[in-house]
């Protein structure tokens, strides 16, 4: 039996890299496209863009291997089965379980470890990725100045300049419009000058000579101001492109390891018992108040019926308004608990699918023997698009409120496993599933 278990294993080796990097290299690939247009966008080095890859890499690995495990289960028995050694173990007497049970096991090893992989690393690299991509969005386009070309790339200055010496940064017919302020636009005319960058690049200084400085006030047009100068300086900030790298505390519940979105379901928690006691206190003061001996002489005997009945209708409304106030902050309360909530049920519940996709592929592929590897990818394309359908819509009605984080997350994989022991069932009992399957 030992042998046998290292055989299955083994025909499960292969197939499984093949799948790997097959899917990785997929998602690696729809992802490069964006990483190019801001590495050509913003004048990136190429180390910066394999970075950025690298991080993005992190949540490809969370999907791709329990996705390469329900293709390695198909292929794996689809090869066994159609060569005939399903048929000659099971006239040894090896029931399909014992097959099965080996790779059980292992897939309870990597669902041990990828469940430790988005707890502990998962989360660090997707904050990475979160401030680089932050830091790169922040990042201005090379800057070049061109004679007779507008430049608007830096917010709040349009630059105009009618020649430039690149070698010794000499510029002539200098006109500067610099909009910051929206009310009191400024515009710098000069006939000649130098430019530098400082800061690190971060700042371009414009020394000009000979030129006239217009301060307008929109809001006031009397107050309009023209300065002649023979020497200005004038710093134009914001026209860096370098990387500049950004850190940040904040985590995004994406960003957290499961106990600190345990923590945050604590306090998410407590924050709601407060709005919950006052309601029941004010309801338990409502009705001592109703049922009290004292209750109808509690009203002014002076009152006609039609006053007194405004006054409780009106008590009534306050009673509404303030359990309605206390509602929605529980409500609140209990939509943020339940996003924290769903993502720790994820982080359990996507490595789990390799448990389940094991289940479902292994009766698939000896029931597909005939298909070879196309008839194998096709089944797990199938699957692959059920299995996220049902975890894309169960996150968007947890999101709702409509089901609770606990089903929207596990829901895929149970389903799954009942098929696929219903499918286990089929094959060791040799009774037909479908006619469309025995004729595959």
């Amino acid at each position: 039996m030992r042998v046998l278990t290292w055989y299955v294993l083994r025909e499960h080796f292969a197939p499984f890299i093949f799948a790997f990097a097959t899917i990785t290299f997929l998602l690696v690939i729809e992802h490069v496209p964006k990483v190019l247009d801001h590495v050509i966008d913003k004048d990136l080095s190429i180390w910066v863009a394999f970075e950025l890859l690298g991080l993005n890499l992190a949540w490809m690995l969370a999907l791709s291997i329990p996705m390469s495990v329900l293709v390695a289960t198909l292929m794996a028995f689809g090869r066994m089965s159609s060569d005939m050694e399903i048929i000659a173990l099971k006239a040894s007497g090896v029931n399909l379980i014992y097959l099965i049970l080996p790779l059980f096991v292992m897939g309870g090893l990597i669902t041990f470890g990828m469940i430790q992989f988005n707890d502990k690393v998962l989360p660090d690299l997707n904050q990475k990725a979160r401030l680089l991509w932050g830091d790169i969005a922040a990042m201005r386009p090379t800057l070049v100045f061109r004679p007779g070309i507008f430049v608007t790339e830096v917010p709040g200055y349009t630059i105009l300049l009618e020649d430039i010496n690149h070698l010794t940064s000499r510029v002539t017919g200098v006109r500067i419009t610099e909009t910051t302020e929206a009310t009191r636009p400024r515009i710098i005319v000069a006939d000649s000058g130098y430019l530098e960058t400082i800061d690190n690049g971060q700042s371009t200084q414009f020394t000009l000579y000979s030129g006239e400085l217009h301060s307008l006030d929109l809001e006031e047009p009397a107050n309009y101001r023209k300065l002649e100068f023979t020497t200005q300086v004038f710093l134009v900030e914001g026209t860096g492109s370098e990387l500049q790298r950004s850190d940040s505390e904040y985590r995004s519940d994406r960003e957290m390891t499961i106990g600190q979105l345990r923590e945050y379901v604590d306090k998410t928690e407590n924050a709601a018992y407060p709005s919950r006691s006052q309601i029941t206190d004010y309801l338990d003061t409502k009705f001592d108040y109703l049922l009290a001996d004292s209750f109808a002489f509690s009203v002014d005997d002076s009152l006609s019926d039609s006053a007194a009945l405004a006054l409780v209708v009106s008590d009534a409304g306050i009673m509404q308004r303030h359990i309605g106030r206390s509602n929605d902050q529980i409500a609140a309360q209990t939509s943020q608990r339940d996003r924290y909530r769903l993502e720790i049920y994820k982080k359990y519940a996507i490595p789990a699918a390799s448990l389940a996709f094991i289940l479902v592929g292994a009766p698939l592929g000896v029931l597909t023997r005939r298909g070879g590897m196309g008839v194998a990818i096709a089944i797990s394309i199938v699957i692959f698009i059920i299995y996220w359908a049902f975890l894309m819509g169960g996150e968007d009605l947890a999101d709702r409120g409509i089901v609770s984080p606990l089903w929207a997350m596990w829901a895929a994989n149970i389903l799954l496993g009942f098929i696929g022991l219903y499918l286990i069932i089929k094959v060791i009992t040799e009774k037909p599933v479908f006619a469309w399957i025995r004729g595959l």
